[in-house]
């Protein structure tokens, strides 16, 4: 579909539920498809490692640049936001909102040369409401659209920039409990899997907080608990966590690599500080991820038909950085599907 001697783009099967959407690469429609994989060559090798794929359903995974032997495997997931939990005019039973099925994904690569100093823009349209009803998990209550800056990958790192706008197309009410316990307004989301550990893509959490860093280790026991225990806020001067893999191993992708999420800026109806909260279930299943990531920040009550969020500069308003991929592969897992994120139903 794209090929500079450079970059590879290609469109891949992909068995989930969600409908494929458009691509387009500089202006010009390359058709459809569900999955979506950027691959970038080696120096001076005619090797492809692939560094991000991005699935209809919102869904993406990011690596490093680097190909050793086995592969760089891929494993946690980011999905686009925001989601709430709540209700809205159209759906007064309690709904989780989050379901960002693409509709569009355009691609312009005239920033790219042979220097290791461009980058690509990737600019996403959300599907309208009329594709979402089929799904009990919808973003049906907002009309989004994303820009993406994928930056040269480099052997150790590959940086991501998120910058999204969402406006709301009816009134909102965020379910008033979960805001206790920092769960209804998630800002962005992460899908990963912790069993225990043998069985894991990830096994920490490290929040960087106002004075400190703390780190959180995963543990079976500590599986239908929101994490941390207690829950304190990230450093407002930069709010940052990473979801991390500390050890070499890990059932069944090998050695998966970490990631960094900056939150840079946020304008609309959150207020506040903004708080990391993680939950994994009990489930034994190697092919499905239990443990969902989210940052919160508190909502009004009511958000307004019309009100929108958006980032303060654009290119920016999260920063998805992979400062430790791992070096080993022993399986890819399929991902996409975004009924995997409700861990707690």
């Amino acid at each position: 579909m794209f090929n500079n001697g450079v970059w590879v783009i290609k469109k891949l099967r992909a068995s989930i539920p969600e409908d494929p959407f458009e691509v387009l690469i500089n202006g010009e429609s390359m058709g459809m498809t569900k999955l979506l994989s950027f691959a970038k060559r080696v120096s001076d090798t005619s090797r492809f490692p692939q560094v991000l794929v991005l699935y209809s359903s919102g869904y993406l995974r990011l690596k490093a640049g680097a190909d050793p032997t086995p592969p760089l495997p891929f494993g946690q997931s980011l999905v686009l936001g925001p989601a709430i939990f709540g209700t809205s005019a159209s759906c007064p039973k309690k709904t989780l909102f989050f379901h960002p099925q693409l509709e569009r994904v355009s691609i312009d690569t005239f920033q790219l040369n042979q220097g290791n100093t461009g980058r690509m823009l990737i600019r996403i349209t959300g599907s309208p409401v009329t594709h979402l009803r089929k799904s009990g998990t919808t973003s049906q209550i907002m009309e989004l659209t994303w820009l993406l800056t994928l930056e040269e990958p480099q052997d150790l790192t590959t940086t991501l920039h998120v910058a999204g706008t969402f406006e709301f197309t009816e009134d909102v009410i965020p379910d008033p409990l979960q805001t206790k316990t920092f769960e209804s307004v998630r800002l962005l989301q992460v899908s990963t899997m912790f069993i225990d550990n043998a069985r894991h893509d990830v096994d920490a959490l490290r929040l960087h907080t106002g004075n400190d860093i703390v780190t959180l280790p995963y543990d079976p026991s500590l599986a239908n608990l929101l994490l941390p225990v207690t829950p304190g806020s990230l450093n407002p001067a930069m709010p940052m966590f990473d979801s991390i893999h500390t050890d070499d191993a890990g059932r069944p992708n090998g050695n998966t690599p970490s990631y960094r999420i900056r939150i840079n800026s946020i304008t609309g109806p959150t207020t506040g500080p903004i708080l990391v909260r993680a939950f994994f279930n009990r489930s034994q299943n190697l092919r499905h991820d239990n443990m969902g990531i989210w940052a919160f920040q508190q909502a009004p009550a009511l958000i307004k038909k019309g009100t929108t969020e958006a980032s303060a500069t654009p290119l920016s308003r999260m920063l998805m950085h992979i400062p430790w991929s791992k070096l080993k592969l022993d399986h890819m897992r399929q991902s996409g599907s975004s009924e995997r994120l409700d861990h707690r139903s």
